[in-house]
C-alpha cells in the first residue's frame, strides 16, 4: 500500500469511527507509554480512538498505563488487532469497548512475564513454574494412590498401613524435586499474577467488555504463554469482538512494515495527525526519503516508515 492508499484508507477508517488512528508497535514498555501520552496530549484530533495494536506483550505496570491514559483522553476507546497481541497487549485489550479481529489476530493469556534467576537479561513465563508446580503436585497424588491401591489389593495389609507406606514411597520420590523450589520465587510470581488480576479487574470495570469468569480464565487456564487466543475463541471472553469491514480490513493487512513489528522497539504513530500534513510531523521527500515518511517513534525505538516503497 503506498502512501496515498493509506491516507484513503485512515480518512475512511477515521471517518466510520469519528476517531484518531494511532498505533502502537513493539513491546509494551515504560518508554511507549511516555509516547502514547504525548501523543495524545499533542495530536489528538478526534474525541475517540481506534487503537492499531501489534505486540509481543511486555510491562503490564505500562500496559496498564497505556490503556488508562487511552480512557482518560478520549473516554474510551477500540482495539483492531492486525496479527499478534498477546499478554500485556490483551490487559490492553481488556479496557477497549471493542476489539475488532483480522482472521489472522491472536490474543493470548494474561500472563505476566518475569525475570529468569539466572539470566541477567531473559524473561520467563509466570505460568511456566505455576504449572510445573501443578503437574508435580498431580504426578505425586497419582503416585500414592497407585502405591497405596496395591499395596492393600495385592499386599492384603490395613488401608492405614498401605497409606503410610505409600506415603514414604510418594515423598522419598518426589521430596527432592520439592526441595528445589524457592519460595520466595513462588511468591514473586504469585504477586506478578496478582498484579495482572487487579489490573485486568480496574480496566473491564471501565469498559465493561470482559464476561464473567473471563479474568480468572486469562489468568490461571491457558497452559502456555504463547497459547493461541483467535476470534472465535475471544468472543468467549470479551463481549463486542468482531472481524474487520471494509477500510478496516485494508488497514490491518496494509500496514508499513515498520508499523507491524510486535517483537522491536515501541513505535507510536497517530495516522489521523500524520493525515492532516501537521507542520510537526516530517514531510514527506519521495526524492532524498525513497516515498517515504517517518512516524515519531518512542524513546529508543525503532524508525517506521511510510511511503510508496512500503508494503
Amino acid at each position: 500500500m503506498n502512501e496515498q492508499e493509506l491516507k484513503e484508507v485512515v480518512a475512511e477508517v477515521s471517518a466510520k469511527h469519528e476517531a484518531d488512528i494511532i498505533v502502537y508497535t513493539g513491546v509494551i514498555a515504560r518508554s511507549g507509554y511516555d509516547e502514547v501520552s504525548r501523543v495524545c496530549r499533542e495530536q489528538k484530533t478526534h474525541d475517540k480512538a481506534l487503537l492499531v495494536l501489534s505486540t509481543v506483550g511486555g510491562d503490564p505496570h505500562a500496559g496498564y498505563r497505556i490503556a488508562r491514559a487511552l480512557t482518560h483522553h478520549y473516554g474510551g476507546y477500540t482495539i483492531l488487532v492486525p496479527g499478534l497481541c498477546k499478554s500485556a497487549g490483551t490487559l490492553i485489550c481488556m479496557g477497549a469497548k471493542e476489539l475488532v479481529m483480522a482472521d489472522q489476530s491472536e490474543l493470548g493469556p494474561l500472563d505476566v512475564q518475569v525475570r529468569k534467576s539466572d539470566e541477567l537479561f531473559d524473561m520467563g513465563s509466570g505460568l511456566d513454574t505455576v504449572q510445573a508446580l501443578n503437574y508435580v503436585q498431580v504426578q505425586a497424588m497419582n503416585a500414592f494412590r497407585e502405591y497405596m491401591v496395591e499395596l492393600k489389593v495385592d499386599g492384603g495389609i490395613s488401608t492405614r498401613m498401605a497409606a503410610e507406606i505409600a506415603s514414604k514411597f510418594a515423598a522419598g520420590l518426589f521430596g527432592p524435586v520439592y526441595g528445589q523450589i524457592d519460595p520466595v520465587r513462588i511468591a514473586e510470581l504469585q504477586r506478578a499474577i496478582e498484579i495482572a488480576y487487579a489490573y485486568g479487574e480496574r480496566l473491564s470495570a471501565s469498559s465493561k467488555n470482559l464476561k464473567q469468569h473471563a479474568l480468572e480464565r486469562l489468568v490461571a487456564e491457558y497452559p502456555s504463554h504463547s497459547f493461541v487466543i483467535d476470534r472465535k475463541e475471544a468472543r468467549e471472553i470479551f463481549f463486542h469482538v468482531r472481524q474487520p469491514e471494509g477500510a478496516e480490513l485494508k488497514l490491518a493487512v496494509g500496514l508499513p512494515s515498520g508499523l507491524r513489528s510486535p517483537s522491536g522497539l515501541p513505535t507510536i504513530c497517530n495516522l489521523s495527525h500524520w493525515m492532516k500534513g501537521a507542520p510537526d510531523e516530517p514531510s514527506i521527500d519521495a526524492e532524498n526519503a525513497g516515498g517515504t515518511t517517518q512516524c515519531v517513534g518512542a524513546g529508543e525505538s525503532s524508525v517506521c516508515e511510510i511511503g510508496q516503497d512500503s508494503h
